[in-house]
């Protein structure tokens, strides 16, 4: 059956200029509403994890702060850009949730600590446990997120292949080893091994067996005459 393709006329194409428009004033503001939200968290980030550093740590102290920043704005991009479908991608938006609630928990405590306000029970667990270790948990996040990426599996499924070839290259080299040819080549060195052990042992000169000619037609090393020294004839 075919299909009969309906031409835009200019009012289409005018509607579709104007939707991408909106939806383009739509993104920025999106955006400028969620960098507000990030700076306005930042400040308060910033008075709570500052309190208790020396005045010469504080800068290490901001380290932390930029990791709750930077992890607001790097996750949604790793669950759209990065994450795989799955356990990965689900660990990615947990983790925004969690980066969202330290952002969202740490306001709140200190515009309490700021405006003087007592402290319910668990905003006092909050602050004494929770609120100094918010850069360390960010960090655990990426930590969790970087172990679960679907390339670690692959790298070790490659390794798996390469350890299982490795192995069974071995059990041929250990099966090989037992034929009467590599017997034959190891008796053989063993001998001379031995001579060379004697005759030192006496204090006789080491005289080697004479090195086999190779025969003309490629067959093998022809055995030398009996009674005969190799070596080129004396006329």
């Amino acid at each position: 059956m075919r299909v009969l393709e309906v031409p835009m006329t200019v009012g289409d194409l005018m509607q579709e200029a104007r939707r991408r428009a909106f939806r383009s004033l739509v993104l920025f503001l999106g955006i400028a509403a969620y960098a507000v939200a990030l700076i306005y968290a930042g400040v308060h980030n910033y008075a709570l994890l500052t309190r208790g550093v020396p005045p010469e740590l504080i800068i290490f102290a901001l380290l932390g702060l930029f990791g709750l920043e930077i992890s607001a704005v790097a996750l949604p991009l790793a669950v759209h850009f990065w994450t795989a479908p799955g356990l990965h991608r689900i660990a990615a938006l947990a983790f925004y949730a969690v980066d969202a609630l330290l952002l969202f928990g740490n306001s709140i405590l200190d515009f309490h600590l700021n405006a003087g306000l007592d402290l319910p029970a668990w905003m006092d667990l909050y602050l004494r446990y929770i609120a100094p270790a918010t850069p360390l948990v960010v960090g655990a996040m990426w930590a969790a997120l970087f172990i679960l990426d679907p390339a670690n599996r692959l790298r070790d499924v490659e390794m798996e292949m390469a350890t299982a070839a490795r192995l069974a290259l071995a059990a041929r080299i250990a099966e090989a080893a037992r034929a009467a040819e590599v017997n034959e080549i190891v008796e053989a060195a063993a001998r001379q091994m031995a001579m060379e052990l004697a005759a030192r042992a006496v204090g006789r000169p080491v005289r080697l067996p004479p090195a086999p000619r190779p025969a003309l037609n490629g067959a093998g090393p022809a055995p030398e005459p009996d009674g005969q020294e190799a070596g080129p004839k004396r006329p």
